[in-house]
């Protein structure tokens, strides 16, 4: 090898590239890796001559003019170095705490303001749908009529907007009669077949309904209005009409049977008209 004297170890015949501190002597990478160098601190030849070692390849170990104090400057420099690090470390790591407490914290704010805003629109729904509601509501025309509370006396059946009264007793048809008017009541009239025994069907059949024929004459019923044929028919050949099972029969008036007084319903809230008397279908 084509190599000066004071750059090549006498040993190895390798480059002195390195520098040993503790002997204060330059070495080759051979001698680096020896066991009298592993446990050293070497640093490289460059290094210890900027240092302003004085290295020379026929200097002995002993004789080196390396300022000790160059291996102190140097570990301190390499320990400022590792401070310095674990100082930037420590400094990223509590910069990393703050970053994600600092995002904990933003993304808590980012949850409640959603959370506020969706009970927010929550209640304007609720408070859309109810204004909307009561505006359709009140847009219905209101019922000009009274509200109409069924009131019938105890004992009778409040039916088809009427109050009914079925008599467990038997008296003529007269006798039945003033029986009903003392009730603010007639014996039942109505227009059709239906509405009567509707109510009729309630108890037992042959009761006295407020129809009645003088001699000659045609039927009436007991409010003065007649008769009309069309809506059922009368048998029999009596003068006063009463309700069966099957129809309306007629007999003598002062046969005695059971009756069936009817009258308007009146509303709790209005007077009872001392006229209004008789049934109006």
């Amino acid at each position: 090898m084509n190599l000066q004297a004071d750059s090549v170890c006498r040993i190895h015949e390798a480059e002195l590239s390195f520098f040993c501190m503790e002997d204060q002597s330059p070495i080759c990478k051979v001698c680096r890796t020896a066991r009298e160098h592993k446990s050293h601190m070497v640093i490289p030849r460059a290094e210890a001559e900027a240092m302003g070692s004085t290295v020379t390849g026929n200097t002995s170990v002993r004789e080196k003019t390396f300022p000790r104090s160059g291996s102190s400057s140097a570990v301190d420099s390499h320990l400022s170095i590792v401070e310095l690090a674990k100082e930037a470390v420590d400094e990223d790591t509590a910069m990393l705490k703050e970053n994600n407490q600092s995002g904990f914290k933003m993304q808590r704010f980012l949850v409640w303001t959603i959370l506020i805003i969706f009970l927010i629109a929550i209640g304007g729904l609720g408070a859309t749908i109810f204004v909307f509601t009561r505006a359709s509501g009140s847009n219905e025309p209101a019922d000009p009529r009274p509200s109409i509370v069924p009131c019938c006396p105890p004992g009778w059946i409040a039916s088809l907007g009427n109050c009914y009264y079925l008599s467990e007793e038997e008296k003529s048809w007269d006798l039945s009669q003033d029986h009903c008017f003392s009730h603010g009541a007639s014996l039942a009239v109505a227009s059709s077949l239906e509405a009567l025994a509707a109510v009729h069907r309630a108890g037992p059949s042959n009761h006295w309904i407020g129809l009645r024929r003088d001699p000659g004459q045609s039927w009436r019923w007991v409010n003065g209005a007649e008769f009309n044929h069309s809506s059922f028919e009368v048998n029999g050949g009596g003068s006063c009409a009463y309700l069966t099972a099957s129809g309306v029969d007629s007999a003598k008036c002062s046969t005695e049977r059971r009756w069936v007084c009817g009258k308007v319903v009146e509303p709790a809230r209005r007077q009872t008209d001392p006229n209004e008397r008789a049934l109006r279908y």
